[in-house]
C-alpha cells in the first residue's frame, strides 16, 4: 500500500508535464530546498521518480507512474462522479488459499458494483501472522452519490478510508435522507443476523461492550 504526502502529490503533478531540477521544483512549490530534497529522495525509494542524465540533474516520473496517470486520466475523462475515495479492505482467515479466494471474489464483486467507477484495485500478498493469514484490497474509486458510498462502506467494511476529492461536498436533504435510510437498514439487518447466531447471554455481553461508557 503506497501512501504519499501532499507535497509529493504536488511534485507528481509538476513532473507529469516534464522533468525538472530540484531548484525548479522548489521555486514552483514555494517550499524549502531541504524539503524538496527530502521528498525527492523518499519518492526515489518508492520508485515514483528517477534521476535523468542531464546536467544539472533533473527528476522525472517513473515510466510506470506516467502510464498509470495516463490511464487514470482516460477514466476520469469519462467519469461524472465527484466523490473520489481510497479505502483498504482487510481479510483474515485460518487457511491461506481461502483468504486468497475471498480476496479475489471480493475484487470481482467490487468491479460489478453499480454506481461506482473503479480507478485501481491492488491485491496485497498474503501475510502469515500468528496462527492466521492476512490480506487486503487497496481500492481507489469514485461514487455516484452519498448513499452509494455508504452502501460500499457498510457492505465491504473497510478498515481505512480516505476522501481524495472534493475538498468540499454539499448534498441535498433528500440525498442525505436516502443515505441515512441505507445506513439504518444495513445496521438493522446486521443486528438481526447477529441475534440469530448468538445466545441471549452473548447478545447481552456484546451490548455491554458496545455501549460501555454511555
Amino acid at each position: 500500500m503506497m501512501r504519499i504526502s501532499e507535497t509529493q502529490r504536488k511534485i507528481v503533478v509538476l513532473l507529469n508535464s516534464g522533468p525538472k531540477t530540484t531548484e525548479e521544483i522548489t521555486e514552483l512549490l514555494g517550499i524549502g530546498f531541504d524539503v524538496t530534497t527530502k521528498e525527492l529522495n523518499n519518492m526515489m525509494k518508492l520508485n515514483i521518480v528517477k534521476k535523468t542524465d542531464d546536467f544539472p540533474t533533473k527528476y522525472r516520473l517513473d515510466d510506470y507512474i506516467l502510464k498509470e496517470l495516463k490511464r487514470r486520466k482516460e477514466i476520469a475523462d469519462k467519469d461524472s462522479f465527484r466523490l473520489k475515495i481510497q479505502m483498504i479492505i482487510d481479510l483474515e482467515g485460518l487457511v491461506e488459499d481461502v483468504v486468497k479466494l475471498h480476496l479475489t471474489r471480493m475484487k470481482e464483486l467490487l468491479e460489478r458494483e453499480p454506481g461506482i467507477t473503479i480507478y485501481d484495485v491492488k491485491t496485497s500478498d498474503i501475510i502469515a501472522q500468528d496462527n492466521s493469514y492476512f490480506g487486503y484490497l487497496d481500492v481507489t474509486f469514485t461514487a455516484k452519490d452519498f448513499r452509494t458510498l455508504l452502501h460500499i462502506i457498510m457492505f465491504y467494511t473497510p478498515s481505512s478510508i480516505e476522501v481524495l476529492s472534493p475538498t468540499r461536498f454539499d448534498i441535498s436533504m433528500y440525498e442525505l435522507q436516502d443515505g441515512l435510510i441505507e445506513l439504518a437498514q444495513r445496521v438493522q439487518m446486521y443486528s438481526r443476523e447477529i441475534q440469530k447466531r448468538l445466545t441471549k447471554e452473548e447478545v447481552d455481553l456484546l451490548s455491554k461492550k458496545i455501549f460501555r461508557g454511555n
